[in-house]
């Protein structure tokens, strides 16, 4: 009886461990981020949505802005991480010429703080490619992974800015 109690409670002991274990896991910041680059051929736009991990954002703004920004709560500190993300974000053609990126909105979306901006598409010249960058919390944390897909011009294509890398370009 005492063997079948011993066992039941490792068994059970290594259980909690492992359920404590995983909740940390998915409780630890990920920091990565993901970015739709969309070429609207019908409104003749460039569309970015920006998805962050709300987890991310949360240490982020604390570091950023205030020890008590609150990214769920407060639309100040909503819209101080969306302008934060816009500075961080840039998009030019492929001679340089910047293609000024505005502010669309932001929300919060179950586990992710999504930020949205759009530019209109020069009319001038068909775009051959474009280069991008993505700053955003690179700045705050070295190993943060910036994934960003180009759609809307023949296959998807996606970037990684992580490391130095700061400037990429996509052709078309």
């Amino acid at each position: 009886m005492l063997k079948r109690f011993s066992r039941y409670f490792v068994s059970t002991v290594l259980m909690v461990a492992t359920f404590v274990a995983a909740q940390q896991a998915f409780a630890h910041q990920q920091k990565a981020a993901e970015t739709t680059v969309l070429f609207n051929q019908r409104s003749g736009h460039l569309e970015v949505m920006h998805r962050f991990y709300l987890h991310d954002t949360e240490h982020a703004v604390q570091t950023l802005f205030d020890k008590r920004a609150d990214i769920l709560d407060s639309k100040k500190t909503q819209q101080e991480f969306a302008d934060y993300v816009a500075k961080h974000f840039l998009a030019r053609t492929l001679d340089d010429k910047d293609l000024p990126l505005s502010s669309v909105g932001y929300e919060v979306e179950g586990k992710f703080f999504w930020v949205y901006q759009d530019v209109a598409l020069p009319k001038e010249t068909e775009l051959s490619g474009i280069k991008l960058y993505n700053g955003s919390l690179r700045d705050l944390w070295p190993t943060q992974i910036n994934m960003v897909n180009i759609e809307g011009k023949g296959q998807t294509r996606t970037l990684y800015f992580s490391e130095n890398k700061d400037w990429l370009v996509v052709k078309f």
